[in-house]
């Protein structure tokens, strides 16, 4: 089982997504006094605690979603049609997360916990190492 290629590329792909559900994807500098505000996939960090925020549910959905169809795709190493299959299902769950990021990031739908110039950051990179 572990010793396809696609199984140890499925593995990488769910451990890539796990790392993106737990580091933050971006920090929005505040315009007034006041530390950055990092947003992560479920929610807010800023100078009041952790907030969980309905502008951030779906990144989380999203990257879950995909991690799970990965992580069975995993088991289905007999079957490769399926398997690619759920392969595709998966990336496009990624692309969604991409997609939702943008419209969040270019201030379509405004993060209302922070207001302030939103920056990228490392983990942002981790869904697409996952669809590659």
């Amino acid at each position: 089982m572990i010793q396809r290629k696609q199984t140890l590329f499925l593995l990488f792909a769910v451990i890539a997504i796990a790392i993106c559900l737990f580091l933050p994807v971006a920090s929005i500098a505040a315009k007034t006094m006041g530390g950055d505000t990092m947003v992560y996939n479920l929610g807010v960090v800023g100078e009041a605690g952790m907030r969980i925020s309905t502008t951030c549910v779906p990144l989380f959905l999203l990257l879950a979603v995909s991690a799970i169809i990965a992580l069975v795709n995993i088991f289905l190493y007999k079957n490769l049609k399926l398997q690619k299959s759920l392969c595709s299902l998966a990336m496009l769950f990624a692309g969604l997360w991409y997609v939702d990021y943008i419209v969040m990031f270019m201030g379509l739908i405004p993060v209302p916990e922070a207001e302030g110039t939103m920056k990228f950051q490392f983990a942002a990179c981790l869904p697409l190492v996952a669809i590659i």
